[in-house]
């Protein structure tokens, strides 16, 4: 009774502050810090089994679909969204019966991927909003990267602390590398940090390029998103994640070559770079990881080991997938094989529990929308307030279909993706004509929410 009591605290907390101040307040003050700040893996133990964020997004939601007065323009990414959950929960409710599927994932799903989405898009759609959505989740992420530090040198993770009394669930998550704690703050996992950092760098470099955040942090010489740039790289760092690290440098490259003055020069320089160090290097990288686990584990060579784990995984367990291809085998529900139950990519993950429709809807959503951004924004200015979006957004996703070969995607990257999701749609759906959007770009820098380039 308790541990739901203390889930649905966010959830009243939200609905208080969406009557008072409405939903968008709610979404900044309550949904974002609720997310990015407390653990998503502990749930209520009642029907759906959601979390903070799941029960703190409901309210907020429901304000939106009664009270917006801003117009739905359906698009592709609404059908690829709202048809993942579907399928997925036609997947579970085959393996596992009527309320798996259609009853608690449903539910879950709605809460952790839809109505993040929902509200996503309807915030989105106001410059100022953006601003300050993007300023919340900066902020939100350096306080996580400050706090790691006692995680960091202590090996106690803050962020759970308060709640192993009442939702008593073991740490089976605690690595060392290098004699220093890989910290997970309240994520679960290295990776999940280091994916959520990375996700947070290129919000904030967003926030720089467009001059929405230029005043001072007090008693130092450094503006307030420098300040959260520097601290979520040092999260990210604190993570000792690999995977998460290289996913970002490729995000960051595509974004360096759509931003790029002359874009044909930067894409011929990167082909160069990937033809001339590219191959030796993935071709040491090979070999490192093509060793047994148990050999790479005897040597202590803790990386090696994780890789050579992954690299395993995808022959090992596509036999399993072709046995039930079309709706996996839900939840739980897979062999284990060969002591191998951590499934450390999401592509495999998603075929294994839910099938190979799944993973084309879920392919579909992570490729699609980078393409049509492209599209979008290729043709308009470098300087452009929706070019800078729109590569930015796509950088996000390179990085996350990157990254998600080397983790289940899950938890809270997962609920972030579809806010960026809901993101991609709002920028997409702009249509205002050429002569309004510089009136109106002119008028939010005179009030300090403009878009203007600060750095190249």
């Amino acid at each position: 009774m308790i541990q739901t009591v203390i889930i649905a605290l966010p959830g009243i907390a939200a609905l208080i502050e969406c009557i008072l101040l409405g939903p968008e307040r709610a979404l900044l003050d309550i949904y974002l810090p609720v997310l990015l700040l407390l653990p998503q893996y502990y749930l209520w133990p009642i029907s759906g089994q959601l979390s903070f964020a799941d029960t703190a997004i409901l309210p907020i939601a429901i304000f939106f679909l009664f009270g917006s007065k801003r117009k739905w323009h359906w698009n592709t990414i609404d059908f690829l969204v709202i048809t993942y959950i579907v399928i997925t929960a036609v997947a579970e409710g085959v393996n596992k019966g009527y309320k798996e599927g259609f009853q608690n994932l449903a539910l879950q799903e709605s809460c952790s991927i839809f109505l993040p989405y929902f509200a996503a898009r309807q915030m989105f759609q106001c410059p100022r909003l953006t601003i300050q959505v993007a300023k919340r989740i900066a902020e939100c992420l350096t306080i996580v990267a400050i706090l790691s530090i006692y995680e960091f040198r202590m090996g106690q993770d803050l962020f759970t602390a308060l709640f192993q009394r009442v939702f008593p669930i073991g740490d089976d998550n605690v690595v060392f590398r290098a004699g220093f704690m890989r910290t997970q703050g309240p994520y679960g996992h290295a990776i999940t940090l280091g994916i959520v950092m990375a996700f947070g760098f290129r919000i904030a470099r967003w926030l720089e390029w467009n001059g929405g955040w230029d005043d001072r942090v007090p008693f130092l010489p450094i503006s307030k998103v420098r300040f959260c740039e520097i601290w979520i790289v040092a999260g990210s760092i604190m993570s000792l994640s690999v995977g998460p690290w290289l996913a970002a440098t490729w995000g960051a490259v595509v974004v360096s070559v759509c931003r790029a003055r002359n874009r044909k020069r930067a894409l011929v320089y990167v082909a160069l770079v990937i033809v001339v160090v590219g191959g030796p290097i993935y071709s040491e990288f090979k070999s490192y990881i093509s060793v047994d686990p148990a050999v790479a584990r005897a040597s202590g060579d803790r990386l090696q080991e994780d890789s050579a784990y992954r690299n395993k995984l995808m022959p090992l367990y596509v036999p399993v997938v072709e046995e039930r291809l079309s709706w996996g085998w839900g939840r739980n529900g897979f062999p284990v094989l060969e002591g191998m139950e951590s499934i450390d990519n999401a592509y495999l993950f998603t075929a294994l529990v839910f099938g190979v429709y799944a993973l084309c809807l879920q392919v579909a959503l992570f490729v699609w929308p980078p393409i049509r951004l492209g599209i979008f924004a290729l043709p308009l200015g470098r300087g452009d307030p929706r070019a800078l979006a729109a590569f930015s957004i796509m950088g996000i996703y390179i990085l996350n279909v990157i990254v998600d070969g080397t983790g289940s995607g899950t938890g809270t990257p997962w609920r972030m993706f579809f806010i960026i999701a809901g993101w991609s749609a709002a920028v997409l759906s702009t249509t205002a004509p050429a002569a309004a959007r510089t009136d109106t770009v002119r008028a939010q820098v005179r009030t300090g929410f403009g878009f203007r380039r600060v750095m190249v």
